[in-house]
């Protein structure tokens, strides 16, 4: 377990740390050897090319990093008991079980191996464990942990204890989820994020009560068949987080934040322009007025000019207020994009 929380940390804080510099140093690399083949392939800085290269850059080195990633992870789940035992869980049989429970047994005894004690101790709680079918089904599908209740008598009884345990540590992770908004981190996929992390509590939850696993869980056990249903649902946990933090990691590449964008600037502009209308209807309200005066046709040209500006400040002004408006917040997005 330190083993497994110590790798966490560690792949939390490359992942922190490592892609930002790894596409800086990828994309001199690749301009370098560009200058010497291509020249004119080698974009100026500053400029939309440029920065297309740098985010493509960005994202390969983030999809290569979480590939590793996962790899790391299945590696660190380390040796289970059925590779301790030189067994697969898909395939052996009880007479399989003891002659490798015997064979390792006389290898590592203490009388034969002083030292390998610990190494002794851990077959035979191996072969225990796998030896009832009880104890097996538990270890399949809740893990090293479940199997430690003294207490627990049949499944139930050990699913039970392990369940509030399981649902602690997703439990954890919507609190970190809920931090890293209140702190204003990861603002990409955070709906997702609650969905995905219900839907692994669910999975999980599906495969401890019953007795055949999940089709996404199979699949998985086809792909790896050394491994337990609950050793894939730790993958699929780290699957999870690897790619939420990559996808907070790539998307500010391709998604201009909206705080970045001067609105405030704008909105102020656009009630400049509105105040300036507004006078300017109001001018041609008084050369109407003064226009028709004394003539009779005072009340119909009110009415034409209250028409008329009932007509322009709900389509003409709004639409090209709108228009202007949008067409500012590119302007502003496409500069943001080129820094």
């Amino acid at each position: 377990m330190a083993k497994r929380s110590s790798g966490d940390f560690t792949s939390i804080l490359g992942w922190m740390l490592l892609p930002q510099l790894a596409a800086s140093y990828l994309l001199k690399t690749v301009h370098w050897i560009l200058l010497r083949v291509a020249p004119r392939a080698v974009p100026h800085p500053k400029t939309p090319r440029y920065a297309l290269h740098q985010r493509m850059s960005y994202v390969f080195v983030i999809a290569v990093y979480l590939l590793y990633t996962l790899w790391s992870t299945e590696q660190n789940l380390g040796a289970n008991y059925y590779h301790i035992l030189g067994l697969r869980p898909d395939d052996f049989s009880a007479s399989q079980l003891r002659r490798n429970f015997r064979r390792l047994s006389l290898a590592l005894h203490p009388d034969k191996n002083p030292g390998g004690e610990q190494q002794f101790i851990l077959v035979q709680h191996a072969y225990n464990v796998l030896a009832d079918p009880l104890t097996r089904f538990v270890y399949n599908h809740a893990g090293e942990a479940a199997v430690m209740c003294q207490a627990c008598k049949t499944v139930s009884d050990y699913m039970l204890a392990a369940i509030p345990r399981r649902l602690a540590v997703y439990l954890t992770y919507v609190m970190g989820s809920v931090a890293m908004q209140v702190f204003r981190i990861g603002k990409y996929g955070t709906y997702w994020r609650y969905i995905a992390i219900g839907t692994f509590a669910a999975l999980e939850l599906a495969m401890m009560t019953r007795t055949t696993d999940p089709v996404l869980i199979r699949v998985l056990l086809w792909m790896a068949p050394h491994r337990t249903s609950f050793e894939m649902s730790q993958i699929l946990q780290q699957v999870m987080i690897c790619f939420f933090i990559a996808l907070n990691q790539i998307g500010p590449q391709f998604i201009p934040q909206e705080k970045n964008v001067n609105t405030v600037a704008l909105a102020k502009q656009l009630l400049a322009i509105t105040r300036n209308t507004t006078a300017e209807i109001q001018g041609k309200a008084e050369r109407l007025a003064g226009f028709y005066k004394d003539t009779g046709l005072e009340r119909l040209a009110s009415e034409s000019f209250e028409s008329e500006l009932q007509l322009g400040m709900t389509i003409g002004t709004s639409h090209k207020f709108r228009e202007e408006y949008i067409d500012r917040l590119n302007a502003e997005r496409s500069q943001i994009a080129l820094k």
